[in-house]
Protein backbone atom coordinates (compact mmCIF):
# COMPACT_ATOMS: atom_id res chain seq x y z
CA UNK A 1 0.00 0.00 0.00
CA UNK A 2 1.18 3.56 -1.23
CA UNK A 3 0.52 6.88 0.72
CA UNK A 4 0.16 9.93 -0.50
CA UNK A 5 -0.96 12.19 2.45
CA UNK A 6 -0.26 12.26 6.01
CA UNK A 7 -3.07 13.90 8.32
CA UNK A 8 -1.66 14.64 12.20
CA UNK A 9 -4.51 15.42 14.91
CA UNK A 10 -3.39 16.15 17.88
CA UNK A 11 -4.27 18.08 21.73
CA UNK A 12 -1.40 19.94 22.47
CA UNK A 13 -1.47 22.67 25.62
CA UNK A 14 2.48 22.49 26.26
CA UNK A 15 2.95 21.30 22.03
CA UNK A 16 4.80 17.84 23.72
CA UNK A 17 2.13 16.00 22.11
CA UNK A 18 2.65 18.08 18.61
CA UNK A 19 6.75 16.94 18.99
CA UNK A 20 6.19 13.14 19.08
CA UNK A 21 3.11 13.56 16.04
CA UNK A 22 5.70 15.69 14.14
CA UNK A 23 8.34 13.17 14.33
CA UNK A 24 6.45 10.03 13.63
CA UNK A 25 4.94 12.14 10.27
CA UNK A 26 8.86 12.41 9.20
CA UNK A 27 9.47 8.76 9.74
CA UNK A 28 6.77 7.66 7.19
CA UNK A 29 8.28 9.97 4.99
CA UNK A 30 5.39 11.46 3.21
CA UNK A 31 6.34 15.05 1.58
CA UNK A 32 1.66 15.82 1.94
CA UNK A 33 0.92 16.65 5.31
CA UNK A 34 -1.85 18.76 6.89
CA UNK A 35 -1.76 19.10 10.64
CA UNK A 36 -5.30 19.78 12.61
CA UNK A 37 -4.52 21.27 16.22
CA UNK A 38 -7.39 20.37 18.49
CA UNK A 39 -5.91 22.39 20.83
CA UNK A 40 -7.86 25.57 19.53
CA UNK A 41 -11.26 25.46 21.16
CA UNK A 42 -12.39 26.95 17.61
CA UNK A 43 -11.15 24.22 16.00
CA UNK A 44 -12.45 21.66 17.87
CA UNK A 45 -16.48 23.53 18.28
CA UNK A 46 -16.92 23.15 14.23
CA UNK A 47 -14.23 19.62 13.68
CA UNK A 48 -16.23 17.63 11.36
CA UNK A 49 -13.79 15.04 9.51
CA UNK A 50 -14.69 13.17 6.69
CA UNK A 51 -12.03 10.86 4.98
CA UNK A 52 -12.37 9.66 1.48
CA UNK A 53 -9.26 8.96 0.27
CA UNK A 54 -7.81 5.36 0.57
CA UNK A 55 -4.37 6.34 0.61
CA UNK A 56 -4.36 8.95 3.24
CA UNK A 57 -2.73 7.68 6.68
CA UNK A 58 -4.03 9.45 9.82
CA UNK A 59 -1.72 10.17 13.22
CA UNK A 60 -3.79 11.61 16.39
CA UNK A 61 -2.25 12.09 19.62
CA UNK A 62 -3.20 13.25 22.69
CA UNK A 63 -1.88 13.66 26.11
CA UNK A 64 -3.14 11.55 29.01
CA UNK A 65 -5.11 13.10 31.73
CA UNK A 66 -5.94 11.39 34.93
CA UNK A 67 -4.87 8.18 33.25
CA UNK A 68 -8.04 8.43 30.31
CA UNK A 69 -7.60 11.30 27.34
CA UNK A 70 -8.76 14.83 28.04
CA UNK A 71 -12.73 14.43 28.68
CA UNK A 72 -13.41 17.99 26.83
CA UNK A 73 -12.20 15.50 23.79
CA UNK A 74 -14.44 12.36 23.61
CA UNK A 75 -17.39 14.40 22.40
CA UNK A 76 -14.97 15.58 19.35
CA UNK A 77 -13.20 13.09 18.14
CA UNK A 78 -16.83 10.83 17.67
CA UNK A 79 -16.93 13.23 14.37
CA UNK A 80 -13.52 11.75 12.83
CA UNK A 81 -14.93 9.28 10.54
CA UNK A 82 -13.19 7.08 7.65
CA UNK A 83 -13.79 4.40 5.48
CA UNK A 84 -11.68 2.07 6.43
CA UNK A 85 -8.05 4.19 6.39
CA UNK A 86 -5.51 3.42 7.88
CA UNK A 87 -4.45 5.31 11.52
CA UNK A 88 -1.76 5.28 14.15
CA UNK A 89 -2.78 5.96 17.71
CA UNK A 90 -0.71 8.37 20.36
CA UNK A 91 -0.75 8.73 24.06
CA UNK A 92 2.13 11.29 25.48
CA UNK A 93 1.56 10.53 29.46
CA UNK A 94 3.98 12.37 32.20
CA UNK A 95 5.98 9.08 33.34
CA UNK A 96 3.88 8.08 35.83
CA UNK A 97 0.87 6.35 34.21
CA UNK A 98 -0.69 5.56 31.04
CA UNK A 99 -3.43 4.35 32.06
CA UNK A 100 -6.33 3.64 29.42
CA UNK A 101 -5.50 6.19 26.85
CA UNK A 102 -4.61 4.32 24.23
CA UNK A 103 -7.40 1.82 24.59
CA UNK A 104 -9.84 4.78 24.48
CA UNK A 105 -8.70 6.12 21.05
CA UNK A 106 -9.15 2.28 19.41
CA UNK A 107 -12.47 2.14 20.38
CA UNK A 108 -13.44 5.75 19.01
CA UNK A 109 -11.08 4.84 15.95
CA UNK A 110 -12.53 1.93 15.18
CA UNK A 111 -16.13 3.11 15.94
CA UNK A 112 -15.20 5.93 13.32
CA UNK A 113 -14.08 3.53 10.54
CA UNK A 114 -10.51 3.40 10.78
CA UNK A 115 -8.02 0.67 10.91
CA UNK A 116 -5.77 0.67 13.82
CA UNK A 117 -2.10 0.23 12.14
CA UNK A 118 0.07 1.39 15.02
CA UNK A 119 0.02 2.54 18.58
CA UNK A 120 2.33 4.05 20.98
CA UNK A 121 2.27 5.58 24.18
CA UNK A 122 5.34 8.41 25.04
CA UNK A 123 6.40 10.64 27.70
CA UNK A 124 6.09 14.14 27.85
CA UNK A 125 6.75 16.71 30.52
CA UNK A 126 4.33 16.22 33.25
CA UNK A 127 1.88 19.40 33.64
CA UNK A 128 3.13 19.27 37.22
CA UNK A 129 7.09 19.96 36.76
CA UNK A 130 8.80 22.56 37.65
CA UNK A 131 12.00 23.73 38.39
CA UNK A 132 11.87 22.30 41.74
CA UNK A 133 9.98 19.24 41.39
CA UNK A 134 10.98 17.75 37.84
CA UNK A 135 8.63 15.08 36.73
CA UNK A 136 9.80 13.90 33.10
CA UNK A 137 12.06 17.79 32.33
CA UNK A 138 12.39 18.13 28.62
CA UNK A 139 10.75 15.23 27.29
CA UNK A 140 10.17 14.19 25.01
CA UNK A 141 13.81 14.60 24.57
CA UNK A 142 16.07 13.62 21.46
CA UNK A 143 15.90 9.88 22.19
CA UNK A 144 12.23 9.61 22.82
CA UNK A 145 11.96 11.58 19.12
CA UNK A 146 14.51 9.28 17.52
CA UNK A 147 12.01 6.52 18.33
CA UNK A 148 9.40 8.00 17.34
CA UNK A 149 10.60 8.81 13.52
CA UNK A 150 12.07 5.35 13.78
CA UNK A 151 8.38 4.40 14.82
CA UNK A 152 7.10 5.87 11.58
CA UNK A 153 9.75 4.29 9.47
CA UNK A 154 8.54 1.39 10.54
CA UNK A 155 4.67 1.92 10.11
CA UNK A 156 5.73 2.81 6.43
CA UNK A 157 7.12 -0.34 6.04
CA UNK A 158 4.31 -2.59 7.58
CA UNK A 159 2.22 -0.44 4.78
CA UNK A 160 3.87 -1.11 2.06
CA UNK A 161 4.27 -4.67 2.96
CA UNK A 162 0.82 -4.91 3.20
CA UNK A 163 -1.36 -5.99 -0.07
CA UNK A 164 -4.72 -5.24 2.07
CA UNK A 165 -4.72 -3.43 5.42
CA UNK A 166 -7.58 -4.89 6.74
CA UNK A 167 -6.28 -8.13 6.75
CA UNK A 168 -3.84 -7.17 9.32
CA UNK A 169 -4.15 -8.45 12.62
CA UNK A 170 -5.49 -6.70 15.01
CA UNK A 171 -3.89 -4.58 17.70
CA UNK A 172 -3.62 -5.88 21.39
CA UNK A 173 -2.96 -2.91 23.57
CA UNK A 174 -1.97 -3.08 26.71
CA UNK A 175 -3.46 -0.55 29.75
CA UNK A 176 -5.60 -0.63 32.76
CA UNK A 177 -6.77 2.39 35.74
CA UNK A 178 -5.06 2.17 38.71
CA UNK A 179 -7.02 2.76 41.71
CA UNK A 180 -7.05 5.90 42.45
CA UNK A 181 -8.34 6.78 38.76
CA UNK A 182 -10.89 5.06 39.53
CA UNK A 183 -12.08 6.28 42.78
CA UNK A 184 -11.26 10.11 41.65
CA UNK A 185 -13.85 12.19 39.53
CA UNK A 186 -12.97 13.35 36.05
CA UNK A 187 -10.98 16.60 36.28
CA UNK A 188 -9.91 15.98 39.33
CA UNK A 189 -6.33 17.72 38.48
CA UNK A 190 -7.86 21.42 40.22
CA UNK A 191 -8.04 19.13 44.07
CA UNK A 192 -4.31 18.89 43.62
CA UNK A 193 -3.43 22.06 42.00
CA UNK A 194 -4.00 25.71 42.31
CA UNK A 195 -5.60 27.46 39.64
CA UNK A 196 -2.04 29.39 38.08
CA UNK A 197 -3.12 33.22 39.71
CA UNK A 198 -1.96 36.00 37.28
CA UNK A 199 0.81 38.04 39.66
CA UNK A 200 -0.43 41.59 38.32
CA UNK A 201 3.41 43.08 39.14
CA UNK A 202 4.83 40.77 36.67
CA UNK A 203 2.42 40.62 34.08
CA UNK A 204 2.42 42.72 30.96
CA UNK A 205 -1.34 42.61 29.64
CA UNK A 206 0.40 40.76 26.29
CA UNK A 207 -2.63 37.94 26.02
CA UNK A 208 -0.42 34.80 25.06
CA UNK A 209 -2.08 32.95 28.32
CA UNK A 210 -5.42 34.12 26.96
CA UNK A 211 -4.63 32.91 23.34
CA UNK A 212 -3.37 29.75 24.21
CA UNK A 213 -5.51 28.41 27.12
CA UNK A 214 -7.11 25.28 25.17
CA UNK A 215 -11.02 26.04 27.11
CA UNK A 216 -10.53 29.35 26.97
CA UNK A 217 -10.52 29.70 31.09
CA UNK A 218 -9.13 32.44 30.96
CA UNK A 219 -10.41 35.96 31.00
CA UNK A 220 -9.70 38.64 28.26
CA UNK A 221 -10.06 41.77 30.85
CA UNK A 222 -8.59 40.78 34.11
CA UNK A 223 -6.96 37.66 33.16
CA UNK A 224 -8.94 35.39 36.25
CA UNK A 225 -9.27 31.86 35.48
CA UNK A 226 -12.70 30.19 35.85
CA UNK A 227 -11.42 27.58 38.09
CA UNK A 228 -14.48 24.98 36.87
CA UNK A 229 -12.94 24.90 33.81
CA UNK A 230 -9.14 25.17 33.68
CA UNK A 231 -7.54 21.63 33.07
CA UNK A 232 -4.24 22.35 34.93
CA UNK A 233 -2.32 21.84 32.00
CA UNK A 234 -0.68 25.26 33.13
CA UNK A 235 0.18 25.93 29.30
CA UNK A 236 -0.31 29.62 30.73
CA UNK A 237 2.51 28.89 32.96
CA UNK A 238 4.90 27.68 30.27
CA UNK A 239 4.32 30.42 27.47
CA UNK A 240 4.61 33.75 30.41
CA UNK A 241 7.95 34.91 29.49
CA UNK A 242 7.13 37.75 32.12
CA UNK A 243 6.63 34.23 34.70
CA UNK A 244 3.53 35.74 35.83
CA UNK A 245 1.88 32.77 36.88
CA UNK A 246 3.33 29.71 38.86
CA UNK A 247 2.21 26.28 39.24
CA UNK A 248 1.51 26.16 43.14
CA UNK A 249 -0.16 22.88 45.14
CA UNK A 250 -2.78 22.12 47.53
CA UNK A 251 -1.64 19.91 50.30
CA UNK A 252 1.58 20.99 48.83
CA UNK A 253 4.80 18.37 50.75
CA UNK A 254 2.22 15.62 50.08
CA UNK A 255 1.83 15.86 46.28
CA UNK A 256 4.99 16.87 45.75
CA UNK A 257 5.94 13.35 47.64
CA UNK A 258 3.73 11.05 46.07
CA UNK A 259 5.02 13.25 42.41
CA UNK A 260 8.24 12.60 43.33
CA UNK A 261 8.28 8.93 44.08
CA UNK A 262 5.76 7.44 41.45
CA UNK A 263 8.16 9.65 38.69
CA UNK A 264 11.74 8.19 39.93
CA UNK A 265 12.19 5.48 37.65
CA UNK A 266 12.44 6.83 33.50
CA UNK A 267 10.08 5.16 31.52
CA UNK A 268 10.35 4.41 27.95
CA UNK A 269 7.94 4.64 25.17
CA UNK A 270 5.75 1.54 24.44
CA UNK A 271 5.06 1.03 20.23
CA UNK A 272 2.46 -1.63 19.37
CA UNK A 273 2.91 -2.41 15.70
Amino acid sequence: MELDKVTEIFFSPTNTTKEVITAIAKGIGVTNTEAIDLTKPAIRDKFNLHIESSKEILILGVPVYEERIPEILERTLTKLKGKGQAIILVALYGNIGEGIALKQLKSLAEQGGFKVVGAASFIGEHSFSTSKLEIAQGRPDRADLKQAEEFGKRIAKKLKNAADIHKLPELKIEGKLPLMAKILPRNSARFFAQKPQVEKENCNSCGICVSRCPVGAIAKDDLEINDMICLRCFACVRVCSQEARKIKFKKGWIIKFILKMKSRKRKEPRTYL
